[in-house]
């Protein structure tokens, strides 16, 4: 309880940090006209955002099953990653527009001490999240923690990137502003098309690894009672498998024999955490 509670409130500092970040770089854009600012605004509001979506999206996704779902609702958590990665292809081609205008018109930002302070703060928040993170991990912190502490390093390579543009326009390379804005463009653009191809292949029901089949098809055969066990296909409905696999039975056993052996064999790979559903078909022989 006490680590989940850790994990928990690191999450929520993680998130209350973005949001003001995104509020204060926002400004700072309008009152700077910083490329460099608003990319990172940007790449602040994606974090906010990610997390909201996706905390709504794992909601749903936990509902028991209903007569409008008879599989679950599983698939809500990659649907909520694919809102994710379209609004990231959004920003991203928002915030290049924006930095390439700027440097066809030549337009240099007037940047001051607070534009920096917020890069500074970005970067020294995210370095504790990082540094706070790996230690959880090394105690056995789930993926979402990984996943957080991960985001968390990435901005600051990329947020050690702004403060770097930021000391180019001081030194009066007036335009490094928005040529350094266009890698945390790139970034986003990329996270959203990582995000999207992990999950289109969820929601296309693809099938799970080649691996994963034959231990699911091993799992079967070692129900006591089956003879053997065969033709197993498996896919993906969100984030959960949907597994049909053929079982074979001695042909002396009574019916309901049979029917109980195909029962246990569905509760034995129901009990595996990414199974959600499970259809045996009984053969005799």
């Amino acid at each position: 309880m006490e680590s989940t509670t850790a994990h928990r409130l690191l999450s929520l500092a993680s998130l209350a940090f973005s949001a003001a970040l995104v509020v204060g770089l926002f400004i700072s854009y309008l009152v700077t006209d910083s490329q460099l600012a608003l990319a990172q605004a940007a790449d602040s509001f994606l974090d906010v955002f990610t997390a909201t979506v996706l905390t709504v999206a794992i909601t749903v996704a936990a509902r028991p099953r209903d007569e409008n779902h008879p599989f679950g609702h599983h698939r809500a958590e990659p649907l909520g990653a694919l809102v994710t990665a379209v609004v990231a292809g959004v920003l991203a081609i928002e915030v290049a527009r924006s930095a390439i205008t700027a440097l066809l018109m030549g337009s240099t930002p007037e940047v001051d001490w607070r534009l920096a302070a917020l890069f500074g703060g970005k970067l020294v928040i995210k370095g504790v999240i990082t540094l706070i993170g790996w230690r959880m991990m090394r105690r056995g912190a789930g993926p979402s923690i990984g996943a957080l502490t991960i985001d968390a390093r990435n901005d600051v390579l990329i947020n050690s990137v702004a403060l770097l543009g930021f000391v180019g326009v001081t030194r009066g390379w007036g335009q490094l502003d928005a040529w350094l804005a266009l890698p945390t463009v790139a970034w986003i653009a990329w996270s959203g098309y990582k995000l999207a191809s992990e999950n289109i292949r969820l929601l296309m029901g693809e099938a799970p690894p080649l691996e994963r089949q034959a231990k699911l098809l091993e799992l079967a055969r070692s129900v006591p009672g089956v003879k053997a066990a065969h033709d197993l296909r498996a896919q993906h409905i969100g984030t959960k498998l949907q597994v049909l696999v053929h079982v074979v039975v001695d042909e002396n056993l009574t019916v309901k024999q049979g029917h109980d052996i195909g029962e246990a064999v569905r509760d034995k790979l129901e009990d595996e955490s990414d199974v959600s559903n499970v259809n045996v078909h009984v053969d005799i022989q």
